[in-house]
């Protein structure tokens, strides 16, 4: 059988060198709400999901290990990024089955007499494995009386949204049975796991969301504290007064890690790192001098190294979406906009109804995607902002550049004036004027005192004029101003 269990999957497997961990004194909250849903559960199964960053997988191998100490551990199960893949289904339930023989005295000898009677069971699909080397050998047991907990991590690193969505769809089942288990399942709210949970009955289910109502900042602010201290007198910087970094520093970066732990990890990895002054390598990440009017010194790395691990997570999340020229004006539509809908962006681009939310299925980790459609759109990490506006850390693929858009925008919010409707889209007339005017000022040599003075009067008159003398005005800007812009479409659909 030791063939067909993955143990670097294992919470104390060695393969998973310093697995990360909740800071001593963190994520108290998520961690007795845990504890209490596994000592009075109203339901089988606990959904532990939040956006890349968060923290599901510190908060998973933390209880691991708080279950393992207090005897109630039965199996875990922690997916990493390409540590399975293939056609082939991961060895997910042969592994807990194995892992369950050491916690219910009796269950390896069921275990192996399933296994003797069809040796193919390890080939076979996820459902029947389920079934002949978990299901039947729990339900022979004399005794039942003790349950033990299942903890499977990162779920959506599994290869295959299908086989994620079907590997939820199998554990909820498993209701019928009354078997001696909880599963607590962590991973992004990708898709096909997140319709998966939707469409469970209430009963079986149970969710913890990590989002702001569990105080993430407060833990992040503690964290960032303890570790700058650390810093300091590990490096012999004698004690500040002020303290350092100072207060303003420490908001704005736990402002900027939007709740999630990864960026201030990053912070404090970056700066901890040899070769450079701790204090420098913080003002690098600040993009400021704090404190000085000396330049940093050469062998402080550029903010596009400080945030690797940040931008490869960003990366692989964004090269998962099929269409990528279509998202990128999206992101750059979020950003521009500051607040957009669904609505706005389908609007202004003439995208078909529904084109958005399509685009953004793979997203949810780190774009704000609201089921109402007249709800704002928002990035989940404020980091996301400033990577998307660096090229050398967003890369040619998805970089922002406000030259790369100017003349698409322009035609895009013309066309928006001419069809200007209050009911279609809740950017106002005078926005989206004031954008053309944002758009073709920034187009080098483009913007001319006369051209500014049609805008001025498109921007008074629009209102009460009739739409023919728009188009008039319009065609004008569409013809001879915007036709020589690089990208420029100004042809009507």
């Amino acid at each position: 059988m030791k063939d067909h269990i993955h143990t670097d999957a294992f919470y104390d497997s060695g393969a998973r060198r310093d697995p990360s961990r909740c800071y001593p004194g963190t994520r108290q909250t998520a961690l007795k709400t845990i504890s209490d849903w596994t000592g009075n559960p109203a339901s089988y199964c606990l959904w532990l999901h939040g956006p890349a960053g968060a923290g599901k997988t510190a908060i998973a191998q933390t209880f691991s290990e708080q279950c393992h100490q207090d005897g109630t551990l039965g199996a875990t199960y922690f997916f990493t990024k390409g540590s399975i893949s293939g056609p082939r289904p991961p060895p997910l339930f042969s592994t807990i089955a194995y892992q369950l023989t050491l916690v219910f005295p009796g269950l390896d000898e069921h275990l192996w007499a399933m296994i003797r009677a069809d040796h193919t069971i390890f080939e076979r699909p996820l459902d029947a494995q389920l079934h002949k080397l978990i299901v039947q050998p729990l339900l022979r047991l004399v005794d039942r009386s003790t349950s033990a907990i299942v903890i499977i991590d990162g779920l959506d690193e599994c290869d295959g949204a299908s086989i994620q969505g079907e590997i939820v769809r199998l554990i909820l089942g498993l209701e019928r049975h009354s078997l001696p288990l909880l599963f607590l399942i962590s991973s992004r709210p990708e898709r096909e796991i997140r319709h998966a949970f939707e469409s469970s009955p209430s009963s079986s289910l149970a969710r913890l969301p990590l989002d702001q109502t569990l105080d993430p900042d407060d833990d992040i602010r503690r964290f960032l504290r303890k570790e700058f201290e650390r810093i300091r007198v590990e490096t012999g910087m004698p004690p500040l007064s002020p303290p350092w970094p100072s207060t303003g520093v420490i908001e704005s970066l736990v402002y900027k890690s939007s709740g999630h732990f990864i960026y201030a990890a990053t912070v404090i990895r970056f700066v901890q790192e040899d070769h450079a002054h701790p204090m420098d390598r913080l003002d690098a990440i600040l993009d400021i001098p704090i404190g000085s009017t000396n330049p940093p010194p050469n062998d402080v790395i550029s903010h596009s190294i400080a945030f690797q691990e940040l931008d490869s997570l960003y990366l692989h999340i964004l090269r998962k979406d099929r269409n990528q020229v279509e998202l990128v004006k999206v992101l750059y539509a979020i950003m521009d906009f500051g607040v957009p809908t669904i609505g706005d962006i389908e609007t202004t681009f003439d995208l078909r109804p529904g084109s958005v939310r399509i685009m953004l299925e793979g997203l949810h980790s780190i774009i704000d995607v609201p089921a109402d459609d007249s709800e704002p759109l928002q990035f989940l990490h404020a980091s996301f902002s400033d990577f998307l506006a660096d090229p050398k850390r967003s890369t040619d693929e998805f970089h922002l550049e406000t030259s790369r858009f100017n003349a698409e925008l322009a035609c895009a919010y013309m066309r928006l004036i001419v069809i200007f409707s209050p009911s279609k889209s809740k950017i106002s007339l005078a926005m989206a004027i004031g954008k053309l005017r944002d758009c073709l000022e920034a187009s080098a040599g483009l913007f001319s005192d006369t051209l500014g003075k049609i805008i001025d009067i498109v921007n008074q008159e629009s209102e009460s004029s009739p739409p023919c003398l728009l188009y008039v005005v319009l065609d004008f800007l569409s013809r001879d101003v915007l036709k020589d812009l690089p990208g420029a479409d100004t042809g009507r659909r």
